[in-house]
């Protein structure tokens, strides 16, 4: 089974981005920032698809998605136990886009295509509310990532599906020691993900942080703001994650960020 996530950075049905997603041919594919898709894709897949929200409320021009080449179950409707969070999962549901999935030749899976916005949540919407039991600790906001968090952690153990999450989180290591300020909760971020028993598969099996976004303002590649998590089952089945070549996406302006593809073997 081959995996991928990958911001595809506004992509319309004209992009190149769908020729190279279809060489890759994965059999799930995670992805952010969708403007449309070619009619290939849509032959080839079964598609989820929500519109992302903006930081006001309103409908982004791009969503996000999960593409299977198979069946789309049923959605996943994540829940927490917290009233609050359970608004902000709504307020959220075009960036968490949730689905079970079978493929043909894998057991049904529970997916999670993320889109966790550069803003956190306005804090109008928070007033008056302990958001401590959320909160990262080294962050002053709350962010869709916590959302994300909270919810996993009443939905997950409702299941004995494997899951698989995985998209753009806007969270790096990177950021906690490169910012003047100190930590500010992205390595938490990624502890708290671990904590659920996801495993981040590109890190954990090349070893070491691996770039998958190219800063628009220096063109530096130095930050993994994309990751692709699975729990136990697949992690023991993985073969191999890595990202496209640099070249081959950047030089030719695809998207800022890399696509990660994982590659199991069957789990039936």
């Amino acid at each position: 089974m081959r995996v991928l996530t990958w911001n595809v950075r506004r992509a319309t049905s004209q992009s190149l981005v769908w020729e190279m997603l279809l060489d890759i041919a994965p059999d799930i594919a995670l992805l952010q920032e969708v403007g449309g898709f070619t009619k290939k894709i849509q032959d080839q897949y079964e598609i989820c698809f929500q519109t992302a929200i903006g930081k006001t409320g309103r409908p982004q021009k791009f969503g996000t998605a999960v593409l299977v080449k198979g069946n789309i179950v049923e959605d996943i409707k994540l829940v927490s136990e917290y009233s609050w969070v359970n608004d902000e999962i709504s307020f959220f549901s075009g960036n968490l886009v949730g689905c079970i999935v079978s493929t043909k030749n894998d057991a049904p899976k529970n997916v999670i295509s993320v889109y966790s916005p550069a803003w956190p949540v306005d804090k109008k919407r928070l007033f008056g509310i302990d958001v401590s039991p959320v909160k990262l600790d080294n962050n002053p906001d709350v962010w869709c990532t916590e959302i994300l968090w909270s919810a996993l952690t009443k939905t997950m153990p409702l299941t004995t599906n494997e899951w698989i999450i995985g998209g753009d989180f806007n969270s790096s290591e990177t950021f906690d020691y490169m910012w003047k300020n100190g930590p500010s909760g992205n390595k938490e971020v990624l502890d708290r993900m671990e904590s659920l028993g996801l495993t981040e598969c590109l890190k954990s099996h090349n070893g070491q942080l691996t770039p998958t976004f190219k800063n628009p303002s220096n063109g530096k590649i130095i930050h993994q703001l994309d990751h692709l998590f699975v729990t136990d089952g697949l992690n023991t089945a993985l073969e191999r994650c890595f990202t496209k070549d640099k070249s081959t996406v950047f030089d030719e302006s695809l998207s800022d960020h890399l696509p990660i593809i994982g590659i199991f073997k069957t789990t039936l």
